[in-house]
């Protein structure tokens, strides 16, 4: 009975954390961080809510894997640069992309969630294994795609 308890709960996440990253007016609401788009270039906020969970549960999991922290790394995805980049100024993180790349993506949650505890090593090691997770999953709005 535990086991179907679980893929329950776990049903209800997915599909509750789907419903939260619709857009409203081309805008995500409900993300784990801030966005600036101001050239309004398209992007997938499902996709990137799924990459931000999973970078940071593979990151969690790769420090203390029986017991891992609960990382959220906060930052402002900023669309339409002139260059893919990381930007820290004191407490402010910016992901800036030229335009939607999920691995650059993927990488810059991952260095920003375990900045100090991992080596370089592991980060492009864990950034694989997050895209390779993300990947594997699927929102429910790409289920209700599907002929």
């Amino acid at each position: 009975m535990r086991p179907l308890l679980g893929v329950a709960l776990l049903l209800l996440m997915v599909g509750a954390g789907a419903s939260g990253f619709a857009q409203s007016a081309g805008q995500p609401n409900s993300l784990p961080f801030g966005v600036s788009n101001p050239k309004e270039k398209k992007w997938p906020s499902d996709e990137a809510a799924r990459i931000y969970y999973s970078a940071c549960d593979r990151v969690a999991r790769s420090v203390r894997p029986v017991n891992p922290p609960h990382l959220r790394p906060s930052f402002v995805l900023v669309l339409g640069t002139q260059s893919n980049e990381m930007v820290r100024d004191g407490k402010v993180s910016e992901v800036r992309l030229k335009n939607w790349d999920s691995g650059a993506f993927a990488e810059a949650v991952v260095i920003l969630a375990a900045r100090e505890i991992l080596s370089p090593d592991d980060m492009a090691h864990i950034t694989h294994e997050a895209l390779t997770y993300a990947r594997a999953s699927v929102s429910a709005n790409d289920l209700r795609q599907e002929p």
